[in-house]
């Protein structure tokens, strides 16, 4: 049996892209990042390949089928409304490798003189992070701006040429995207963010009551939230465009001139990138999955705290807002229960202890510094994975 390999790019998938430039040759792309079923590679050519196209672009592979061509709807509306800070997705399509394994792609310019803004930002001075998260804001206040639901956004939503007639996803903005599908309730929504944890050894429930829903956890300490019918028509009459993977790994910043914004060294947003978790949410979805995936997926406390502080301001006012957040919490507590001995779990639990947080009683607030808990030195990513390495060692796997 032929040993699998990490995706890559060949002659027949270049071809497949870019069917005007001949040969394109090994030393015109550099892989930034792959795995058996993704590859992201720049790639730099000496000429257009394609009218209008920048010479130097990026180019994402997938063995998916179908949903890369679903994000580019998101992020063409994204840059539509915002084009400064959303890159333009170029192309997007189907493509061949030599082994005859259908591959999408995508194909977005490729922005030089940037760096990701988790290469720095543990190193900036508080007045540039808060002048950054005060753009990113602003940034997602623009997205906030789009009329979903009306014509023009279904219109965006259905993209030209060879995308119309591959893509399987309503044209209708219903709750969703394509990382979680798309659905036509809240409940249902939340039903997708239980997973399969719902058909087998429930930790919680999400039943029906006589005038809306409960989200039930099976375990007394965490508790339960009823959202009535009146929550759940308030939240879906508030959908809104959503990123949900704002961390400092998908944004982009870029090295103002010396001097230009006074002494220190200060950075300015260039882009938002990785728009794959986008879709059309009540902002409260968004807002609180920051509190599920804290020592998961972010492990930058100053991040999570600014952009709670900042991004609170574009969270609608009412109960209905906060029990959204509440479930979510609810849901991901009750999930945790059921996986003990999950590395994943295990180390945000610890994450959490040695930053020495506490959820508050304030569903806005989401987690706190515990009281005296002053002056805790930022983490590194040698201070992680040292603490990764403690919990393979107390699971046993090490």
């Amino acid at each position: 049996m032929a040993q699998q390999q990490e995706l890559s790019p060949d002659q027949q998938v270049l071809r497949g892209i870019f069917p005007d430039v001949p040969d394109i040759s090994e030393d015109s792309y550099n892989i930034i990042s792959n795995t058996f079923g993704t590859c992201t590679f720049r790639l730099q050519l000496s000429t257009e390949p394609k009218p209008d196209f920048p010479t130097d672009l990026l180019v994402r592979l997938e063995t998916s089928g179908g949903r890369l061509l679903d994000v580019a709807r998101y992020q063409r509306l994204a840059c539509l409304q915002n084009p400064t800070v959303v890159p333009a997705t170029l192309d997007v399509g189907f493509t061949t490798n030599a082994s005859g394994t259908r591959l999408e792609y995508s194909v977005t310019p490729f922005l030089g003189e940037t760096v990701l803004l988790e290469d720095v930002w543990n190193d900036l001075e508080q007045r540039t992070q808060s002048s950054l998260m005060d753009s990113i804001v602003d940034a997602m206040a623009k997205h906030q701006e789009l009329p979903v639901g009306n014509d023009d956004v279904r219109r965006l939503l259905q993209l030209p040429g060879q995308m119309d007639q591959v893509s399987t996803s309503s044209v209708e903005p219903l709750i969703g995207g394509p990382d979680v599908g798309y659905h036509a309730s809240i409940k249902q929504l939340l039903a997708g963010f239980l997973g399969e944890e719902a058909g087998k050894s429930p930790t919680c429930k999400i039943l029906d009551t006589a005038n809306g829903i409960a989200i039930r956890s099976l375990s007394d300490d965490i508790g339960e939230i009823e959202l009535s019918q009146a929550d759940l028509d308030i939240l879906c009459a508030r959908l809104v465009l959503c990123h949900n993977d704002l961390e400092p790994r998908n944004i982009l910043v870029k090295l103002t001139s010396p001097g230009e914004a006074g002494p220190g060294t200060w950075y300015e947003l260039a882009a938002i990138i990785d728009w794959e978790l986008a879709g059309f949410f009540p902002f409260a979805y968004e807002f609180g999955l920051k509190d599920c995936l804290l020592g998961s997926s972010n492990l930058s406390f100053t991040w999570y705290s600014l952009f709670k502080e900042r991004a609170a301001a574009l969270l609608p006012e009412g109960e209905s807002h906060d029990k959204l957040i509440k479930a979510l919490r609810i849901i991901a507590q009750s999930k945790d229960l059921g996986r003990p001995r999950n590395v994943g779990v295990r180390f945000q639990a610890r994450w959490r202890e040695r930053e020495r947080l506490e959820l508050s009683s304030d569903p806005r607030r989401g987690w706190v510094r515990q009281t005296g808990a002053e002056n805790i030195p930022t983490s590194t990513k040698e201070d992680d994975a040292n603490l990764e390495h403690e919990v393979l060692r107390e699971l046993g796997y090490m």
